[in-house]
């Protein structure tokens, strides 16, 4: 065999085990495709808003307000709770959906914000003591 012959077939002989590497290697270690969930904060918050300035009323003394400071505080804490309870369960990231600037369909990046406002709505627990 001339030797332009002999570099011509070991290179592709070498192609060829390449790929059939690298197709092992993504049959048995897949690639992760990242995964998405988003959650309308806007409209989450602005019921709360709504909400607690259906409570508001003229003339309510200190005590009253300190109380409704501190239900909107809660509700912080109960919607970052909530937030991380959806990303558990899904597995995946939450992105705000004022944060996405197009959508090609309504089911490319599911909308779980009903699952937020469900677990809002359950009954605060208290958690154990440490």
């Amino acid at each position: 065999m001339s030797l332009l012959k002999t570099q011509f077939l070991t290179g592709v002989v070498t192609l060829a085990l390449g790929a059939c590497i690298a197709a092992s290697w993504l049959h048995f270690r897949p690639l992760e495709i990242p995964r998405f969930a988003r959650i309308d904060i806007g409209a989450i918050v602005a019921k709360q808003q709504q909400s607690l300035v259906q409570r508001v009323k003229p003339g309510m003394d200190a005590a009253e307000q300190g109380k409704l400071f501190e239900e909107a505080k809660a509700f912080g804490v109960r919607l970052d709770a909530a937030l991380e309870q959806v990303g558990r369960e899904c597995q995946c990231a939450l992105i705000n959906t004022a944060a996405l600037l197009k959508a090609t369909s309504a089911t490319a990046i599911p909308d779980l914000s009903e699952r937020v406002a469900d677990i809002l709505k359950q009954p605060a627990t208290s958690a154990p003591a440490q």
